[in-house]
């Protein structure tokens, strides 16, 4: 599909939804036979709104189809640019397109650990890939040192 069809049906969308909201106010302030009327056309231009909004889905799934390959965002691959959401980004291997994943902090919890779990299975047998990365837990302090009242929980 050519960007202009693409476009055409943004508009047209955006053009549907414009009429109902436009309708939807003036029935706000209306009485009588010309408020019925209003609702009316509002309804007409819902209807119209939602195929216009079906149609522009099923062209954007059509050119958005298939696997995008990128490579995580250089500058910030992960973001909390909304509340309650965290954003992985990334950009096509041309650069010509940015990906965005949004998470809820459960789904990126989820996601974390899959992805540290697929990375062990593959680190190097002697533990170099990750060891390079991931630093080992702290030392475990010799037995003859005695911890103090400051250091133990409350």
């Amino acid at each position: 599909m050519n960007p202009d069809r693409l476009f055409d049906l943004a508009a047209e969308f955006a053009h549907a939804t414009g009429n109902a909201e436009r309708f939807h106010a003036r029935a706000a302030v209306a009485t009588g036979d010309t408020r019925a009327a209003h609702e009316k056309a509002a309804s007409r231009w819902e209807a119209t709104a939602a195929r216009r909004r079906e149609h522009l889905r099923a062209a954007l799934g059509e050119v958005l189809r298939g696997t995008v390959n990128a490579t995580p965002d250089e500058r910030l691959p992960v973001a909390t640019w909304q509340a309650s959401r965290v954003e992985v980004r990334a950009t096509t291997l041309d650069g010509t397109r940015a990906v965005r994943v949004r998470y809820t902090p459960a789904q990126a919890a989820a996601a974390g650990v899959a992805l540290i779990a697929c990375a062990a299975l593959t680190d190097d047998p002697d533990g170099s890939t990750l060891a390079s990365i991931l630093p080992a837990f702290p030392p475990t302090p010799p037995a003859d040192e005695h911890a103090t009242d400051e250091g133990r929980p409350a």
